[in-house]
């Protein structure tokens, strides 16, 4: 991705924090320094050449700029339009991994910007980075700290890695991706070609629409009658809407898992995120059912193997079409690490995320409280705003007909009556 894209911000991840209440900014610049001493990604660098390697540096102060936006006349907007540009500035990563700064928007009102490359975080690292910033914050200001010491660092979990992904366990993780995406195909959506982007509009569409409290509580309450989670769900949900669009039946997109398997790296902070290649067979007779059944097969099967990384599938392992493998990514967020700062205005940070310019065509479903919130995020230059805005809308109620009836084939879902 930082060769084919990265001259956009699609490197970028960002974690914001709002503080209510009196402000100590000496205190967080300790609190920051000692995030980055904690955690040996936030000064690690990558020198340029022919392999990837981590310079790992000794820790050392971090500059915190303070920005006062307070005497604007909007101070949120005037916030709004700096972290914008924050995470749509690229870091270079041969010289420091991460930006900071902290927004002032009122006298009681500060707001924390951290900005990463994207090889030093990811989604459930930012937890991990919210929620110990939060803590040394505290601690310099007089509150108890008490956070658990990471056993690992990227590092050593990154030896650990190389040494998983050789001989027979590479043969065997290897053995199972290429079985399993044996004549696979890339997703063909009717609605994509090329556009012109008409001048003044952003390259990228984003659509949100959401599914009421009401409909969210059933919907869990059929994951557990199906012994799983929202994601298989969702996903299965997903497919549907898919084969709605393409009237195909087998139907491969990509996600994102944690890859997380070893407990010594729950509460080490790098990019450990691995994209895997979820397909789904299944005919118009199938039920939606029967669809969340084989799901959860899929995703469980693929959690147990997704310690190879996708790069390292032989290549042409997916065909058809003119795209890439990951140009269709389904995801549902807060699945890699349960979000403490996923309420109210801290959902900054999640809407943040969602303007990096990654893939073609981003699919997000996010647990709000009681509701959730369905999210796509593509490419104007491929895909057209009003089929993005119906593609959204019809998942929603595809959710809504999935928890009336779930034995409806995924043939008739689309007609089905709501109740």
């Amino acid at each position: 991705m930082d060769h084919y894209r990265g001259g956009d911000s699609a490197l970028n991840e960002q974690v914001l924090w709002h503080l209510r209440g009196p402000y100590d900014h000496q205190a967080m610049t300790r609190a920051v320094a000692a995030l980055s001493a904690r955690h040996e990604p936030l000064r690690t660098t990558y020198p340029r050449g022919r392999r990837l390697r981590q310079l790992i540096h000794e820790p050392q102060p971090v500059p915190v700029p303070l920005t006062d936006v307070s005497g604007e006349a909007e101070p949120a907007a005037a916030a709004r339009r700096i972290v914008a540009a924050e995470v749509s500035t690229s870091i270079d990563a041969s010289v420091w991994p991460l930006r900071t700064r902290v927004l002032r928007l009122g006298a009681e009102h500060h707001l924390v910007v951290l900005t990463l490359h994207h090889y030093c975080s990811d989604d459930y690292s930012n937890a991990l980075l919210a929620r110990d910033l939060r803590a040394l914050y505290g601690g310099e200001i007089g509150e108890p700290v008490d956070l658990p010491a990471p056993q690992w660092q990227y590092a050593q979990w990154a030896r650990w890695q190389a040494e998983q992904l050789s001989g027979a366990n590479r043969e065997r993780l290897t053995g199972y991706w290429t079985g399993k995406l044996a004549g696979a195909r890339l997703v063909e959506l009717p609605a994509r070609g090329r556009r012109p982007v008409p001048d003044g509009e952003p390259p990228w569409i984003s659509v949100e629409h959401y599914v009421d409290a009401q409909t969210t509580a059933a919907l869990r309450q059929l994951a557990r009658r199906h012994r799983t989670t929202l994601f298989p769900v969702t996903l299965a949900v997903f497919y549907a809407l898919l084969h709605a669009e393409t009237a195909a039946g087998d139907l491969t997109v990509a996600s994102l898992f944690a890859n997380r398997g070893q407990p010594q790296v729950r509460d080490t902070v790098g990019f450990f995120a691995s994209m895997v290649l979820l397909r789904e067979r299944f005919t118009p007779d199938t039920t939606l059912a029967e669809l969340i059944g084989q799901t959860r097969t899929t995703v469980m099967d693929a959690m147990r193997h997704q310690d190879l990384p996708h790069q390292l599938l032989p290549p042409d392992t997916v065909t058809g079409g003119t795209g890439r493998t990951d140009d269709v990514l389904f995801q549902l967020l807060g699945s890699l690490m349960t979000r403490a700062d996923m309420a109210g205005e801290e959902l900054d940070d999640m809407e943040a995320q969602l303007e990096r310019r990654r893939f073609a065509l981003e699919f997000v479903v996010v647990p709000q409280g009681d509701v959730l919130s369905a999210l796509l995020l593509c490419s104007r230059a491929e895909f057209d705003p009003a089929w993005a805005d119906a593609f959204v809308r019809d998942y929603v109620t595809l959710i809504r007909r999935a928890v009336a009836d779930a034995d409806v084939p995924i043939a008739e879902l689309r007609a089905a009556p709501v109740t």
